[in-house]
C-alpha cells in the first residue's frame, strides 16, 4: 500500500470531464431537460427565445458532476478502504423513527472526507505517550509527503458549463437590450454578475493556492510559525464529552472533538401581490429558517505517525466538516408544545430539523495553523517529555498577515478534491467581465 505510485492518479491533466454518479444523475437530467426547453424556444415561431434557460440547465448539469479528483478518490477509497466504505453505506440512509409525526434520521451513505487509505487503528495509538512516534515510526499512508499533492484538471465540466452558461446568458441580455431600445440596465446587471463571479473565483483560487503551495510539515520536525499539518485526530488529555443537540438527550453523539449544530423550522406564509392593473394574487412561500445554533470543541492531538501535537481546536474561527454527520427531522405537532414554546415566529410552521456536523476521534484532519510554544503550566500538567520538540508546541488558529488558519475534516487530498485550475478560477471569469464591458460600449 505504501509503495503505490499515485503521481498519474493525482495529476488531473488537460481534460477532466466526468459523469455523475448516484443521485447526481437526477440533477444532471433535470439540467438537461431545462437546457432542451431553452433550445426548443429558438424554434417556436410564437415564442421569444429564452437562452437563459440553457444557461440554467448547463450550470445544473456542470455542478451535478464530481471533479476528476473526487471521482478518483472515491474509486481509490473503495479499493484501499472497502470495510469503511461498506460500513458507511450500511449506516447511512434515512430511517423512519415515528410514523405519526414522520420523524426521520438521515445519515450520509458516502463520506468524501473520510480516509482514502487505511489509518492507524485505535489499539496502536499509545495514548500514554501520545506525542511520541508510532511504532514503527512511519508517516501515515495518506500524508502529502508520501503521496504528493494533487493538481486539478485544466478543463473540467465546470469550465464548459460556466463558459456555455455565460454565452447564452449574454445572448439573453442582448435580446433584452434590443427589445427595450437604448436601455443599458440589463448589461449593467451582466457586468455586476461577472464582477461577483470573478471576486468569488479569486477568493477560491487563493484558498486553493495556499493549500497547494504550503509544504506539509512532518510533526516530529515542525517548528514555531505558520505550517500545514495532516494527521489523525486522537484524544488529548481530556476526552471529548457527549454532545447533546439542542438540549435533547435523544440527540446525543459521542467522540466529537469539534462540532456544530443548527435547528431550523420549515415555515410557510401567504404572500399577496398586486400587479399594475390592480389584480391581486396570493401565493404560498415556504422556506427553512434557522432558529438557533451552537458549536464547540475539545483540545485534541493530531498525529501523523512521526509524532503528535496538541491542537487548540476552539481557537480556529474557520472549521469545515464536510457533509453532516446526522440530521433529525419531524413534522410540527401541537401536542409537542413543550418542545417548541420558544419559537417566536409568525406563519404556518410545518417541520423541524436539527443538523449536526463534526470531527470525530479517529478522523483525518487537515490544519493550516500557527504553532506556538506551550506554557509551563500545561507542560507540567501533562508531565511532558521536554526532550521531544513537537510535544512542546501547540497548534492554534492565531491569524497572521497573509496567513489564515483553518481546521478541516479530511486530508490534503480531500481538501483539494474540489479545486479548479487557474483557467477556471481566473481566466474564464476575467474574459466574461471583459466581454460584458465590451457589450456596454457596443
Amino acid at each position: 500500500m505504501t509503495e503505490i505510485n499515485l503521481g498519474s492518479e493525482l495529476d488531473g491533466g488537460t481534460f477532466g470531464l466526468t459523469l455523475p454518479s448516484g443521485w447526481q444523475w437526477l440533477g444532471f437530467i433535470i439540467g438537461l431537460l431545462i437546457s432542451v426547453a431553452g433550445i426548443v424556444t429558438f424554434f417556436l415561431a410564437d415564442t421569444d427565445p429564452i437562452p437563459a434557460l440553457i444557461s440554467i440547465g448547463v450550470l445544473i448539469m456542470g455542478f451535478s458532476s464530481p471533479t476528476k479528483l473526487q471521482k478518483t478518490l472515491r474509486d481509490l477509497r473503495s479499493q484501499m478502504n472497502p470495510a469503511q466504505v461498506n460500513w458507511q453505506k450500511e449506516q447511512g440512509g434515512t430511517e423512519l423513527q415515528s410514523f405519526w409525526n414522520s420523524a426521520t434520521i438521515r445519515k450520509p451513505t458516502v463520506d468524501d472526507r473520510a480516509w482514502v487509505f487505511p489509518a492507524p487503528e485505535q489499539n496502536k495509538w499509545h495514548l500514554e505517550t501520545r506525542y511520541h512516534p508510532d511504532n514503527p515510526e512511519e508517516l501515515i499512508a495518506e500524508h502529502p509527503n508520501k503521496i504528493g499533492t494533487p493538481r486539478p484538471a485544466t478543463i473540467s465540466n465546470y469550465a464548459l458549463a460556466t463558459l456555455t452558461a455565460y454565452i447564452f446568458f449574454a445572448l439573453q441580455i442582448h435580446f433584452l437590450t434590443i427589445s427595450e431600445g437604448e436601455d443599458k440596465v440589463p448589461i449593467y446587471i451582466l457586468i455586476g454578475i461577472s464582477v461577483i463571479w470573478l471576486l468569488v473565483s479569486v477568493f477560491m483560487w487563493k484558498r486553493a493556492q495556499a493549500t497547494m503551495d504550503t509544504p506539509t510539515s512532518n510533526i516530529r520536525s515542525a517548528a514555531v510559525g505558520g505550517v500545514e499539518l495532516v494527521g489523525q485526530v486522537r484524544p488529548g488529555p481530556q476526552y471529548p464529552p457527549t454532545v447533546i443537540v439542542d438540549g435533547d438527550s435523544s440527540k446525543s453523539v459521542n467522540d466529537l472533538a469539534a462540532w456544530r449544530w443548527t435547528y431550523e423550522v420549515y415555515r410557510c406564509r401567504q404572500v399577496t401581490t398586486t400587479d399594475s392593473q390592480g389584480n391581486t394574487t396570493t401565493r404560498e412561500e415556504c422556506s427553512w429558517q434557522q432558529i438557533r445554533a451552537n458549536s464547540g470543541a475539545t483540545s485534541f492531538t493530531i498525529h501523523d505517525g512521526t509524532g503528535g501535537i496538541a491542537v487548540m481546536a476552539d481557537s480556529f474561527s474557520t472549521q469545515e466538516f464536510g457533509d453532516h454527520l446526522i440530521q433529525w427531522e419531524c413534522r410540527h405537532d401541537l401536542r409537542m408544545k413543550g418542545l417548541f414554546t420558544n419559537i417566536m415566529l409568525s406563519g404556518d410552521i410545518r417541520r423541524h430539523r436539527w443538523t449536526l456536523w463534526g470531527l470525530k476521534i479517529g478522523d483525518p484532519c487537515y490544519l493550516l495553523t500557527t504553532l506556538k510554544s506551550r506554557n509551563d503550566q500545561s507542560l507540567q500538567a501533562e508531565q511532558i517529555d521536554r526532550t521531544l520538540q513537537n510535544a512542546l508546541l501547540e497548534a492554534t488558529g492565531e491569524k497572521a498577515p497573509g496567513f489564515k488558519p483553518r481546521l478541516e475534516k479530511g486530508t490534503e487530498l480531500t481538501a483539494l478534491s474540489g479545486a479548479r485550475s487557474d483557467l477556471e478560477y481566473l481566466i474564464i471569469p476575467t474574459l466574461a467581465l471583459l466581454a460584458s464591458i465590451i457589450m456596454l460600449g457596443a
